[in-house]
């Protein structure tokens, strides 16, 4: 069974080999870097990290989009948020309708529709779509831990064939709210450079679960606010992957986060150095969420990063 992965960053690559796990699978992984196929192809090998790290046989790492598509039966999309509209019009010229997409991006659209799935099924008339997020690190998957994931889809085929290819040491969780999942990815990494803002203030972990316990409750109100969502957000992908992500020291969100408490000029370098996806989000949610003062914790952050020059 051939699956692609759009992409060739820490969490593709991860969850490649993961899904190699299973003999039946074949991965082809997409990447727009020619040296990185070529070192799969001459050398056997992957870069994971920073690292070169064995390939498994049962993963092809290729630049070219049309070989990658080609009889798949299923496509991970899983690039930088920034570039997830370019690449999905490409896929148009080789997307066939029922080929069932899995969104791991995690971002919004800077126009209208924002969400992700919305902008994919009408690009490309997709009929099986899903999005997925859950409390994991690259590492730990690459690893080959214990990983739960939430699949958010209104296609039941969807999330049946998701469970088809998985590995027995990652557990899915079904999920009807798209949209909810969606935004929930975006404002947990927000709201962790929320929390490294006030690491940076006040340097214990006391500190830091205290705010992210006030910031999951400003968290649940926007997404009842923004989408009309009243039901428990209490899934791996939603409570999970908020705290883990809110209270991993060494992360992107969590990083930037204490540099612009220190100094603005190195969250600025920082930022041109490394993807911070809660960063590249900050300036949409102000069309989506009317009168931002309201969430304060959320409006502190927005105001901090707009004096990143």
């Amino acid at each position: 069974m051939k699956i692609t992965c759009i992409g060739s960053g820490v969490f593709s690559l991860a969850l490649a080999k993961s899904l190699s796990k299973k003999k039946e699978n074949q991965i082809v992984i997409w990447t727009h870097d020619k040296e990185v196929s070529q070192m799969a192809l001459n050398e056997n090998k992957l870069l994971f990290d920073g690292k070169k790290v064995y390939k498994p046989q049962n993963i092809l790492v290729t630049s070219s989009l049309s070989e990658a598509l080609q009889n798949t039966s299923s496509i991970f999309l899983l690039v930088s948020s920034l570039y997830v509209k370019e690449i999905v019009l490409k896929l148009k010229k080789d997307y066939k309708v029922n080929i069932p997409i899995f969104i791991g991006s995690k971002g919004l659209l800077s126009e209208k529709p924002y969400y992700f799935t919305h902008f994919v099924k009408k690009a490309l008339n997709a009929k099986k779509i899903a999005f997925f997020a859950g409390p994991n690190l690259a590492k730990d998957l690459f690893n080959d831990a214990e990983v739960f994931i939430t699949v958010a889809t209104k296609n039941k085929s969807a999330f049946s064939y998701f469970q088809s290819i998985v590995p027995r040491k990652i557990h899915l969780e079904e999920m009807k709210e798209e949209k909810v999942l969606e935004l929930a990815s975006v404002l947990k990494n927000i709201y962790a450079i929320g929390a490294g803002m006030a690491y940076a203030k006040s340097p214990y972990r006391s500190t830091v679960f205290s705010y992210l316990t006030e910031a999951y409750k400003e968290y649940n109100q926007i997404l009842y606010e923004t989408l009309n969502y009243s039901g428990e957000v209490i899934y791996t992908g939603t409570l999970g992957d908020f705290f883990l992500t809110g209270s991993s020291f060494t992360s992107r969100n969590f990083s930037y986060g204490r540099l612009l408490v220190k100094t603005k000029k190195e969250a600025k370098l920082f930022s041109h150095c490394y993807t911070v996806e809660g960063k590249n989000n900050l300036e949409i949610l102000p069309m989506m969420i009317k009168k931002m003062n309201r969430f304060p914790l959320l409006y502190q952050i927005w105001q901090e990063n707009r004096l990143v020059k």
